[in-house]
């Protein structure tokens, strides 16, 4: 009995000389020891990473919606996170195949109230809200590179509860100590720790992505390097939904350098349209012009959609870009047609800058006409989650107010009155498969996206030749050609083009 009793005695003084397990917050402080100390950390206002290269997936750019898809490659990336005054900036270089641009998305500020400037080579600057953003970066936009930067996430881990007990926990073959902080917007994050470097190798939240919805992400951190005392990961690979989304290699990196403050100044050439865009809410800039007889052509920063006016009702051919788009329009739409909601919101093709404003017009109440070809990228748009945060569709379902996915095969017609508008899926375009064009009698007016530019002098390829003899082949009478990008130009500007290649 007194030998047990011993052995209880000298077990009980190990158990409780023996040191307790670290919290979260320790760990934290861990990492931020590792990394230059947590004050330093805090003392960051600016973060600039630069010369960055990589790939970016979940595009929506295949040519059929059951592709499997190519890497874009990304280059020249620069991503700028202002800490100080909740800025951000995606600057970067992507190529896919034989197209490419030079992208700056920009989320700023004018009297403490945000705004988004987005910058393409080639275009004018166009002003919107935060929310009218599309970015083909790293990220889904720039205030998502503000809400998961390293620095944001840290501070946060800085701030976890004393009482949090990490855990052992396996992420692509290595355990490392998992704990979790809470973002100062109240997300939830989860931490990995490595046990050797003490440094943060990853973490894992909750993301909204603009075309996919809710999805798990995985941000993983490599190639930590010193930058002023502060050491920084300088590889970071992103997965969504347990899919690769996005990598990106820097080569270099700044900390609070006064000149990062000029990438979000607003020019004064802009002032007008930026304060509109501020009072506005959900904005992205649109004209709407008379081309035919009930028809409209609705003239968008890059990304245009046609109107067709019935009696009661109106239908709005390629819901593009953004749902920032899609509610502009819709504000437009009710003070020129009042009393006549959308009924129909017509898909051209499945991809993602041409069906941005989807969920915005089935938040309106919109039934959205998709080829039977196009539904499996289509009914995941519409129909997944939104809730980080909540969209206009997510909050328009709780109301029963949403519209729903129609699905069509062959060709459709609407008609009401005198009024009748046809749609023609195409087969065999290059540029996507199929393809459905808008046709409006009474305007003999044709909407296509994507297969040729009208207005602009564009030359004609292989998807304008695809185009043309489909029109023939149909024997449509058609006099305009409208533009999802470009503008409203005689049909013979296309046959024009086309016969210049000799094709």
């Amino acid at each position: 009995m007194r030998r047990a009793a011993g052995i209880a005695i000298v077990t009980a003084l190990v158990i409780a000389c023996s040191p307790a397990p670290p919290t979260t917050q320790q760990l934290a402080q861990e990492a931020a020891a590792a990394m230059g100390g947590a004050d330093r950390l805090r003392a960051i206002k600016t973060l600039a990473m630069k010369g960055g290269v990589g790939t970016r997936l979940r595009l929506g750019q295949t040519v059929h919606a059951t592709d499997t898809e190519t890497p874009a490659t990304l280059k020249n990336v620069v991503e700028t996170v202002d800490l100080a005054n909740g800025r951000a900036q995606l600057d970067y270089e992507l190529q896919l195949g034989v197209f490419g641009q030079h992208r700056k998305e920009t989320l700023t500020k004018k009297n403490g109230r945000a705004v988004g400037l987005e910058d393409v080579a080639g275009r004018p600057l166009a002003i919107m809200s935060p929310s009218g953003l599309f970015s083909w970066g790293t990220q889904n936009n720039p205030e998502v590179l503000l809400r998961r930067n390293i620095i944001t996430v840290m501070s946060a881990a800085l701030m976890s509860p004393t009482s949090d007990a990490p855990s052992d926990r396996q992420l692509d073959g290595k355990t490392y100590k998992y704990g979790t902080a809470t973002l100062a917007n109240g997300e939830r994050v989860g931490l990995y720790f490595d046990p050797q470097s003490k440094l943060l190798s990853a973490y894992e939240t909750t993301d909204t992505e603009t075309m996919l919805g809710d999805l798990p992400a995985q941000y993983l951190l490599a190639d930590y390097r010193d930058i002023n005392g502060v050491k920084l990961p300088h590889t970071i690979t992103i997965r969504k939904g347990s899919q690769p989304y996005s990598d990106v290699r820097f080569s270099s990196a700044s900390i609070d350098d006064p000149a990062d403050d000029s990438l979000f100044a607003i020019p004064d050439s802009a002032n007008a349209e930026v304060d509109k865009a501020i009072q506005a809410g959900d904005y992205s800039p649109i004209a709407i012009s008379k081309i035919g007889d009930g028809v409209y052509f609705a003239r968008a920063y890059s990304h245009n959609s046609m109107i067709v006016e019935f009696p009661a009702w109106l239908a709005v051919v390629e819901a593009a870009y953004t749902d920032a788009q899609s509610a502009t329009l819709v504000r437009a739409l009710n003070e020129q047609f009042p009393g006549k909601p959308i009924r129909y919101a017509i898909v051209t093709h499945h991809h993602f800058d041409h069906t941005g404003g989807v969920r915005g017009l089935a938040a309106a109440g919109a039934t959205i006409l998709v080829e039977k070809g196009h539904e499996p990228l289509l009914r995941r748009i519409v129909e997944s989650p939104h809730t980080n945060p909540p969209d206009a569709l997510e909050t328009a379902r709780k109301s029963g107010k949403a519209g729903a996915l129609e699905i069509y095969e062959g060709k459709k017609v609407l008609s009401d009155g005198k009024q009748t508008l046809e749609l023609y899926p195409i087969t065999g375009n290059p540029h996507v498969d199929p393809k459905v064009i808008v046709y409006a009698p009474s305007a003999r007016a044709l909407f296509q996206s994507d297969l040729f530019i009208p207005g602009v002098g564009a030359p004609a390829g292989p998807e304008a030749a695809h185009l043309l003899k489909s029109v023939q082949d149909l024997k449509l009478r058609v006099d305009r050609n409208v533009g999802g990008h470009g503008g409203v130009a005689p049909f013979a500007e296309l046959v024009k083009a086309v016969a210049a290649t000799g094709k």
